[in-house]
């Protein structure tokens, strides 16, 4: 008797794009993600990665997914001149390649920054290299962020274990008294009976 097994994946996410898509919409991405609203926030979201859409789903729906939040840019800035469709795509290409481990809270947290003009204002266009330049910009950001925090969490863990040198005196200290006590007993041993 044959039993067909649906494979599980261990991630969290939706089982199907569809699933995904509705889930993670960049318009509901905002509102979940609102709280992740600087970069130490954001590497520490459970939102899934770039990398792990790609793994779940396949590569051209990563690059379709990020091309949504492209598109979604695209509406909001009142550029005279918008990024073309093909711009769209090599510019999501490049992201899925080069960022690969931001995750949807990163994702969320760029394009806020960008619809607010914290990476400057846009005026007459938008276009790839805008785009990719404010991605450089967060992940170098986002970069620092994680090596203070790790920086941060090795003081920490430092400042809880017991020095070297202290356990060192204290085992010459151990050796010293038990060194005496062997001398005290061999003098002991070898004194004559009186």
């Amino acid at each position: 008797m044959s039993e067909i097994v649906k494979y599980q994946s261990k991630s969290n996410l939706p089982a199907t794009k569809q699933g995904f898509l509705a889930e993670f919409a960049p318009a509901r991405c905002l509102r979940v993600y609102q709280k992740e609203n600087s970069p130490a926030l954001a590497l520490n979201s459970s939102a899934p990665t770039l990398a792990s859409i790609r793994r779940e789903y396949s590569e051209d729906f990563q690059i379709a997914y990020v091309s949504v939040w492209i598109v979604n840019l695209n509406d909001f800035v009142n550029a005279l001149r918008k990024m073309t469709p093909e711009q769209i795509e090599e510019t999501a290409t490049i992201i899925v390649q080069e960022y690969p481990y931001l995750n949807l809270a990163d994702i969320n947290l760029v394009f806020r920054k960008i619809k607010k003009g914290e990476f400057g204002q846009l005026f007459a266009e938008i276009d790839g290299m805008k785009v990719l330049c404010w991605f450089e910009q967060y992940a170098r950001e986002r970069m620092r962020t994680a090596a203070d925090i790790s920086m941060s969490q090795a003081d920490h863990f430092k400042q809880d274990l017991p020095r070297s040198s202290d356990s060192v005196v204290i085992n010459q200290i151990k050796n010293r008294q038990a060194i005496g006590l062997y001398i005290h007993q061999q003098a002991q041993q070898s004194s004559p009976e009186q």
